[in-house]
C-alpha cells in the first residue's frame, strides 16, 4: 500500500466512525437540556416536549407558564417568553402584572413529580442547585 492510498483510507475509517455519531433528539440522554426563546436563537429548539425521565415534568411553555400562574411569589403572571430546562430545574422570563405596572421577571422552578414547581430564586442560585447549563439564564438576569 502507498503513503497516499493509506490517507485515504484513514480518511474514510474517520468518516466512518463520525457517521455513527447523531445530534438526533431520540438518543438524547437523562441529562438533557432543553431552552426556548421567542426569538431566534443560534441554537434552535424542537418544538417536542423534551423530558430527563418518564417521572419528569415537561419542558414546555405550557407546563412552565401553569407553574407560574399557580404561584403567589411573584404577583399574575402572565406570559411565558423565554425558558430553559436541565434535568430538574427550569427557568422562565416572565411577564407580570398588567398595563404601566407589569415587569419582566425571571423564575427559576424545580419539578416535582411530573409538574413544575416555582422554586426560592435566592435560594436556588446562592445554593448553585441549578445545573450550569441553565445557571447564567436563571441566576444572572434580573
Amino acid at each position: 500500500m502507498t503513503r497516499a492510498s493509506g490517507g485515504v483510507i484513514a480518511v474514510l475509517l474517520g468518516a466512518a466512525v463520525l457517521a455513527g455519531c447523531s445530534s438526533s433528539p431520540s438518543n438524547q440522554s437523562a441529562n438533557t437540556t432543553t431552552s426556548s426563546t421567542a426569538a431566534p436563537t443560534t441554537t434552535p429548539t424542537t418544538a417536542a416536549t423534551t423530558t430527563t425521565s418518564a417521572s419528569a415534568a415537561a419542558c414546555t411553555q405550557s407546563a412552565i407558564l401553569a407553574a407560574a400562574k399557580s404561584s403567589t411569589s411573584i404577583g399574575p403572571v402572565n406570559s411565558v417568553y423565554s425558558y430553559g430546562c436541565s434535568g430538574e430545574w427550569a427557568y422562565a422570563n416572565v411577564n407580570v402584572g398588567s398595563g404601566s405596572a407589569s415587569y419582566a421577571a425571571v423564575i427559576v422552578l424545580q419539578a416535582h413529580g411530573s409538574t413544575w414547581v416555582v422554586a426560592d430564586r435566592g435560594n436556588a442560585c446562592s445554593k448553585h442547585l441549578v445545573p450550569s447549563s441553565i445557571y447564567t439564564q436563571a441566576c444572572s438576569s434580573s
